[in-house]
């Protein structure tokens, strides 16, 4: 398996290629410029030295002549000293290092020229050295030795400060990797901002792995939530079920068992309800491809003929107050799901009155003239119906409100649960 690297490791790798390419770079372009000097003194000099020497030797037959300090000008190539090897493919007016047959240890330049002496066009050969140059070459290369280790130790100095935020950029990293190896599998609590964490990335990275666990939690919640809502409200129906085919066993009228008939359908409709919502909770679905529709005036008279029967030996009275009509992507078992927990809710609060269920533009309310939230243990929460709500209006993006009512002299009157559905919502039909 390839070993992964650890940051330092990295940051030491690439700043070692970085720093050797930029040592490779500046040395290869001190030599450069050292050659291209030499080159441009050697043919500025030379080209000198042969207008000298072409004055000089117009008017005699020599075919050797020195030009002080550095040169000497030979007519012919026949007349180069024995040991002179010129460069091959030579142009002239142009310098050429010697060739490296040539029999000397000293780096000498040759030109080639075609002039006029004594009135014939003959090749002149410039031999040029310079001694003082090399010397002056040499004493560069020194001094260029002395700034290539001052670099050296610049990288050295720069590679420890590197080093060191490297270290202090990955240490919170590395706190934070321990931190998460360490929390065990059911531990989904916040996770801390490790120490020295003073980049905005790593407190970004924080939030967003809380954002992650935060959903995961939830996730969990929904699985178990699930599992004690479908324990608790499947329960009731079954129950209607079971006690209706005990019953269809203790009398032939047919009065009653169409009675018991119509409880076991109601029971049967209302667990198949139940079913397709918890099952809805707890999957992910794309609410811009569903369809919105306009609630009936039906399907409000349905859900109160249904729950009438939890009012049993009360005096209280059931209304429904049209003052709007709602649009919504609640698909109808969900939204019947939900105005029952708020009606069932409601009836079980309130004793005497009245339970109002009032629907206005895009929002629903059920008012009623109960004990209030104080009522009942656990005040808002009361009721599993409740958090069924909750998470019903959580996944459609409606809100959701519980609160006392109040009288004229501001005493508690019942309580009004509000259910507000999204504005922006738009009817296919």
């Amino acid at each position: 398996m390839k070993q992964i690297k650890t940051a330092k490791q990295l940051t030491f790798t690439y700043f070692s290629i970085v720093a050797f390419a930029i040592i490779a770079f500046h040395f290869s372009m001190f030599t450069s410029m050292i050659e291209n000097i030499e080159m441009i003194y050697a043919e500025n000099r030379m080209l000198k030295d042969k207008n000298t020497a072409v004055s000089l030797l117009n008017g005699t037959d020599l075919t050797h002549v020195s030009v002080p300090p550095f040169s000497e000008v030979y007519v012919g190539k026949e007349n180069l000293p024995s040991g002179v090897v010129l460069a091959a493919n030579a142009k002239d007016d142009k310098p050429y290092e010697l060739d490296k047959e040539s029999d000397t240890t000293l780096e000498m330049f040759s030109m080639h020229s075609r002039v006029m002496l004594n009135g014939e066009l003959k090749d002149i050969y410039v031999i040029h050295y310079d001694e003082i140059y090399e010397i002056s070459e040499a004493q560069m290369f020194e001094t260029q030795s002395t700034q290539l280790v001052l670099s050296l130790l610049l990288l050295i100095v720069s590679l420890w400060v590197v080093m060191r935020i490297s270290d202090r950029l990955t240490k919170p990293l590395a706190q934070l990797s321990k931190s998460l190896g360490e929390r065990t599998p059911a531990n989904l609590s916040a996770i801390e901002l490790p120490e020295g964490a003073a980049t905005r990335e790593i407190r970004h990275l924080v939030d967003r792995l809380n954002s992650y666990q935060n959903q995961i939690r939830e996730l969990i919640q929904r699985e178990r939530a699930f599992n004690r809502y479908a324990s608790h409200e499947l329960r009731t129906p079954l129950m209607v079920m079971k006690g209706a085919t005990t019953l269809l066993g203790k009398s032939d009228s047919k009065e009653f068992l169409e009675r018991q008939r119509v409880r076991m359908v109601q029971a049967c409709q209302e667990m198949e309800d139940y079913i397709t919502t918890l099952l809805s909770l707890t999957r992910d679905e794309d609410l811009a491809a569903i369809a919105s529709r306009v609630v009936q005036t039906s399907e409000y008279e349905d859900i109160r003929q249904t729950h009438l029967g939890y009012l049993t030996g009360k005096s209280v009275a059931v209304d429904i107050v049209e003052n709007g009509q709602i649009i919504t992507k609640l698909p109808i078992p969900t939204f019947h799901i939900l105005v029952g927990n708020l009606l069932k809710n409601a009836m079980a609060c309130t004793e005497e009155g009245y339970v109002n269920l009032v629907i206005s533009d895009n929002e629903l309310s059920i008012v009623d003239t109960g004990c209030g939230l104080s009522g009942k243990p656990g005040g808002e929460s009361y009721g599993l119906g409740l958090m069924i709500v909750r998470d019903i209006c959580a996944k459609y993006n409606c809100s959701f409100s519980l609160a006392d009512n109040c009288s004229a002299d501001n005493g508690a009157l019942g309580c009004t649960a509000t259910v507000v559905f999204p504005s922006d919502t738009q009817c296919s039909q």
